[in-house]
């Protein structure tokens, strides 16, 4: 059995921070050799729409951009 790590959330742009922990654990994981998808589900959603991912930044962690960017070209799952 595949076993890969499911990391869901439902935070969205009005906590930046929050909305960005999932992609950089799910980043996290890819560079440890963990597969891993994502989960959006409720307000979480808008991270993927056109042009969201640039407004988002947290306080103390990566761009919202830039960990997305990981994700889609470490083929990183994201359902919605």
């Amino acid at each position: 059995m595949e076993q890969v790590l499911t990391i869901s959330t439902t935070w969205g742009t009005n906590d930046p921070t929050k909305a960005t922990i999932p992609f950089h654990l799910a980043r996290g994981a890819k560079q440890n050799g963990v597969d891993a998808r994502i989960v959006l589900v409720g307000d979480s959603t808008d991270l993927i729409r056109s042009g969201v991912a640039d407004t988002v930044r947290g306080k103390g962690v990566p761009p919202m951009r830039e960990v997305l960017d990981f994700a889609r070209e470490n083929k990183i799952p994201i359902h919605v």
